[in-house]
């Protein structure tokens, strides 16, 4: 009996040998309901947050992402300092100071070693329109040109120098130089009506300068983007995909990123997947940077799409550095009536999460 037994106990260990060797087995143990862990051979699994989280979300924020982009604090209109820029600027040097919401996220991703997007320099929005006026004041007459662009360069400077000076051991591996520059469904440029930086210019030249005065200052190893919204509608994938190149040919960008502003009736998770492949066609990486799903009253919708997404971004994986959910739960999002995000309120796991963590194959 003794002897039969112990037959039977080592072939059932050989048996057990040989399923630890297969793939899934090892794929069970390898798996991990982190959403970074899970994805960590493909891309950056990133999130934007906003100081208040940083006093209670931190582990649910370390557990599933290593990029993080300050949702609103690193804008224009969060850093530069009007009184300052008025006492020390001398007409074109805007003074760049960090609010105690910028220096707690910079600090948290400095501490835990996350990697930060930077977002953004030139915007239409969330700019304060003293930038544009002479000696910094409120109701001054707008600048010519070329006090602008060296306003601008001064901006883009000052705020790399001041990131390096107070957060010497953080990463910054990407900045959104400019932002939504075209219009909304495409067609070109924002005219001046919309933009006071195409008041001033007039014409692309600021884009240009902005990304060649970026390319000036950066850290190394901070890639340069170029990012928008609506950027799956053909005229906008169109107008993305002709700046884009104009400024690689100057050697002055790395990337493309994609807001990703999504809902389930709308785009198509085929279209999004040819503009995907549009802008991978330049040769510059692609990210998908703020990347939120409308439910529309319906999660299996919402998590089908979201799988999708993220199916088309493995299969570029070799492009896409990172990608960007715009908010960690539905309860901070900036639409959260809408439900958008794969963590319903409170943290809690939705069906698109789950979806996700399929694709890979956690």
């Amino acid at each position: 009996m003794y002897r039969r037994n112990k037959t039977i106990c080592f072939l059932l260990f050989i048996l057990f040998l040989n399923y630890v060797s297969s793939n899934n087995f090892l794929s069970f143990l390898q798996a991990s309901d982190s959403l970074k862990d899970a994805f960590s051979k493909y891309f950056k699994i990133g999130t934007s947050v906003s100081p208040n989280e940083l006093t209670y979300g931190t582990d649910f924020i370390k557990k599933h992402f290593n990029s993080i982009t300050p949702e609103n604090e690193l804008k224009p209109d969060s850093i530069l300092n009007q009184q300052a820029s008025q006492q020390n600027g001398n007409n074109v040097n805007p003074q760049v100071s960090f609010r105690q919401g910028t220096q707690s996220t910079l600090r948290f991703c400095e501490q835990n070693k996350i990697p930060l997007r930077g977002h953004t320099f030139v915007w239409h929005a969330q700019t304060p329109d003293w930038l544009f006026r002479e000696n910094f004041q409120s109701n001054g007459n707008y600048v010519s040109k070329d006090i602008m662009n060296k306003r601008l360069e001064n901006f883009i400077k000052n705020t790399f120098e001041l990131i390096a000076k107070d957060y010497p051991q953080l990463t910054v591996y990407a900045y959104d130089v400019c932002n939504e520059v075209f219009v909304g469904g495409g067609g070109g440029l924002r005219p001046a009506g919309e933009s006071k930086w195409m008041q001033i210019y007039g014409d692309d030249s600021y884009i240009i300068n902005a990304f060649t005065y970026a390319r000036k200052y950066a850290p190394s190893g901070c890639k340069l983007y170029i990012n928008d919204f609506n950027e799956y509608m053909s005229a906008k994938t169109q107008n993305i995909y002709d700046m884009a190149m104009k400024l690689k040919q100057l050697n002055v960008i790395d990337g493309i990123g994609m807001q990703s502003h999504l809902g389930v009736s709308f785009p198509s998770a085929q279209s999004y997947a040819q503009a995907v492949e549009k802008f991978v066609s330049t040769g510059l990486e692609v990210q998908i940077t703020e990347l939120d799903i409308n439910w529309e009253n319906n999660e299996a919708a919402q998590a089908s799409l979201y799988k999708e997404v993220f199916n088309t971004a493995v299969k570029h994986a070799n492009k896409i550095p990172a990608l960007t959910l715009w908010g960690t739960h539905d309860s901070v999002s900036w639409i959260k009536d809408k439900k958008p995000l794969p963590f319903g309120d409170n943290y809690e796991l939705k069906k698109a999460y789950y979806a996700i963590m399929q694709v890979a194959g956690a």
